[in-house]
Parts: C-alpha cells; structure tokens; sequence
C-alpha cells in the first residue's frame, strides 16, 4: 500500500514537473520577464540578479523537467528528492508571499546609501507557473504548490527509506505510460497542446535507450545527461527563434482588432469597480469603510448621516464582481506628431507587416537590409509595413537613416512590444487585423513565402 502510495505521487508530481517546465521553456523570454518582476525593488528586492534572469530561467525550466523525467523513473531518488522538497518549499513560499501581497501597501527597503526608505510594494499578479497558458492567479498558484508539497512528503520518505530505485523493465513499462497519458489529457485538455507528450516520449525514451545501452557505475548521471541535452536543445531553438505554442493574445490566428475591443462594443458585462469611501462613528470614534456602489444606497439616510461624519472619498479602487476585459490594452502607433494611429492601421482591409523591436538600442541589425528589401517587396505589391518599437521619434529617425529602412517607424509601449514577440527585432504579418504568421529575426522570410497572401 505504501509503495503504492509514492508510485502514485512521483507519477502526479513528475509527469506535473516535465509539463510545467516544458511550457515555461516554450516561452523562456516570458519566463524572464516574471523573474524580473520578482526582481523589483518592491517585489523580492533582487536587483542585482535581474542580470541572470535569463540564465536562471533556462536552468528553471531544464532543471524543472530534469527532476519529473527522474523522478517518474526512478533515477538519482535520494537527490531528485531531496531537490524537488526543497523547491517545492520556496516556491509554496513565494506563491503565499505573493498572494498576500497588499498592492496599496509599502515595505522599507535600503538605497544605495545604505539609508532606509519606503517604497510601494510591487505586487507579480501572476506567478507564471503555466506562462500564458493557464493564467493562474497568486491565490491559486499557492493552493497548486501546497498541494504538490503534500505529495512530495511520501515522496521524500520513499527516497530516504530505499523504497525507491530506478524502475525495473515492468514498473517502468507501467509509470511511463501512466505518465504520458496524464500528459497527454493535461495537454489536450488543460493546454489545447499536444506536443507535451511527444516531448515526454522522447525524453522517456533517450534515458530509457541509455539505461539499457550503459553498464557503468555513473549510469544515472548519464542517463540524467542525455535528458539535459534534449531539454538544452528544445530551451536553445525557442530562444533562437519563437516560441512553438503562443498562447498570447497576439498569437497567429488572434485578430488583433477584436482583441483591442471594450466589453462594451462586444456587447458584453465587464468588471464592476467601487471606490472605499472613509465615514468615521461619530459615537465610537472607529472608522468604517464602505464602497462607492453602497454609499449610494445609504448616503440620503437618517441614521447614517446622524451616526457617521465623511473622513474620505479619496480610497482604493476595488474590483465588486468580474466581467469581460480587453485582451489587449496598451497596444498604440504614436506617430510623429504625439498622434495614436492604432486603429487607422490596424483597421486597413489588406496586408500589413509590422517590423518590432521592444528594445531599439539593443535590437540585433544582422538582417536589417533583408527586413528592408521585404518591406520593399510587400510596398510594391501594395503592403503595409511599418516599424513598431520603444524608441521616441528622433530615435526612430536616425535608425531609419543608419540603417537604410524603407517604412516608417512609430513608438509603441515596451511591455506590450515585449507581448506582440519575443524576438528583437521581429516581424508580425498582419490580413485585415488578423496574426497571420511571425518571424524572429533569424527567420526574415523571403518575399515569395508571403506573397500568396497578397
């Protein structure tokens, strides 16, 4: 029964481990920018790691797949144990920090005098366990990892108690196909992605080949190696180009137009706000809050005007009750003159290219004059295209001319550039508003891929 139990969490923990990690390494530049949001002085007050953000992010994401495939089959327990506790600790630490995190409170911090001062707290909205792809909020994730590290305790006990070992012929047979099963019904399901389980297989698969093929002392460590490769090459082909799975709200298919719209032009409900209105008991001496929405329902009565006296309405704004949000809020074209042309481009019935960069002065130029001569291409078969990045006017304009650009460039907000791609620079193809394909820089396609679309 015993050794049923931990069976059963190293399959629910390790197949959990490889598809989280997997969706996190999908998406490794997203992943950096949640760590530096944690990085923030009123967050976990880190800066100086903002640095190794990406590094440790890439280690993160192999590590995390590293100990699932381990622990599913059984290699390395006592350390993958140990390991996998001692993360599972931090981190149903830091999803409680976060989720008891007060957005309108403030912490003191030490500048770089060595003197005290009091920020505001920083609060991540979102822990970024999933990425995009399930958007759990702190609350949640807190309740995932207080569950996961539940299930690591037998897991732990197994390890240190020698009831776990790497799997025999049929235990293994049994445990690595109960855990691409549950990966393929998370993946399908929870994710609308089946490539989790055709990864899994494979990393299933080197370790299991090496396990046969290598009689040594040190199989494990190889056997852990093989799968770090896999993990390293699938991490090292996202960074370089884009992520295999977009999940945002300007992945290929998603109609940027209809992305951008209120829930009031959809027709829809939206998120019901109120203001905490400050009233003092003129009796007591207490104060007592109460919301915009019920002040109104109360404020012309008798009796609250006779017990209570207005100490302020200037308060924070509250969410009363959820409803549809835009998708898409900060995306703007400013042009030269201060002017958001947003929907003048966005609404243009034909093809558009957008050439973004969310980091201008660091923006990677190698493939510049071929980004120019598509741009030229597309103009002549009568295209929009246009450049998209963080830099004002002025800055825009001597890139143009250094450069050689053959479209106009317009500033965008840097965070949401960050959203529209991954890569600096990169190209967003655009019909009638809607993502049709997108390229990082490395890939800058040749005309003729594009121009069927014409």
């Amino acid at each position: 029964m015993w050794n049923t139990i931990i069976k059963t969490c190293r399959l629910l923990v390790g197949s959990l481990f490889i598809v989280s990690g997997l969706i996190k390494a999908n998406d490794a530049l997203g992943f950096v920018y949640k760590l530096e949001e944690y990085f923030e002085p009123g967050a976990l007050n880190l800066p100086g790691l903002t640095d190794w953000a990406l590094p440790l992010a890439v280690f993160i994401c192999v590590g995390e797949i590293l100990l699932g495939v381990a622990m599913v089959i059984g290699a390395l327990p006592k350390i993958t144990a140990m390991l996998t506790g001692i993360i599972m600790a931090f981190f149903t630490w830091l999803t409680w920090y976060t989720a008891n995190c007060d957005p309108f409170g403030t912490k003191m911090i030490a500048d770089a005098m060595g003197t005290l001062v009091e920020i505001e707290n920083q609060c991540v909205l979102a822990c970024g366990c999933f990425g995009n792809a399930i958007p759990l909020t702190p609350y949640e994730s807190f309740i995932k990892d207080l569950v996961l590290s539940v299930l690591t305790v037998p897991i732990l006990v197994g390890a240190f108690t020698n009831r776990i070992a790497l799997n025999d012929k049929r235990t293994g047979m049994i445990m690595i196909s109960a855990s691409l099963i549950l990966i393929y019904l998370f993946g399908d399901y929870m994710l609308e992605w089946n490539f989790p389980v055709l990864f899994a297989a494979i990393t299933y698969a080197v370790a299991e080949g090496l396990k046969t093929r290598i009689n040594s002392n040190f199989k494990e460590w190889i056997m852990a190696a093989g799968v770090t490769a896999v993990c390293v090459a699938f991490q090292m082909h996202t960074l370089n180009h884009l992520p295999l799975k977009d999940y945002r709200a300007y992945a290929v298919g998603e109609s940027v137009v209809e992305n951008r719209k209120s829930a009031e032009q959809l027709g829809l409900q939206g998120p019901v706000f109120a203001t905490e209105y400050t009233f003092r008991n003129v009796n007591t001496g207490a104060d007592t809050l109460v919301l915009s929405s019920d002040w109104l329902k109360v404020y012309d009565e008798p009796w609250f005007n006779s017990t209570y006296e207005t100490v302020s309405f200037d308060g924070r704004e509250v969410k009363v009750s959820d409803g549809y949000e835009p998708r898409i809020l900060d995306f703007q074209i400013i042009d030269s003159l201060g002017e958001d042309r947003a929907d003048e481009f966005l609404n243009y019935q034909g093809n558009v290219l957008l050439f973004v960069s969310k980091d201008l002065e660091n923006a990677n130029t190698s493939k510049q004059g071929d980004m120019n001569e598509l741009s030229k291409m597309a103009a002549e078969a009568g295209w929009m295209s246009m450049g998209l990045t963080n830099a004002p006017w002025d800055e825009n304009r001597t890139f143009q001319e250094v450069h050689g650009v053959t479209y106009d460039m317009f500033t965008c907000d840097q965070t949401e550039l960050k959203i529209v791609i991954r890569s600096n620079p990169g190209i967003v193809w655009l019909n009638n508003g809607v993502v049709q394909h997108k390229w990082a820089w490395r890939d800058v396609p040749a005309w003729e891929e594009l121009k069927g679309g014409n």
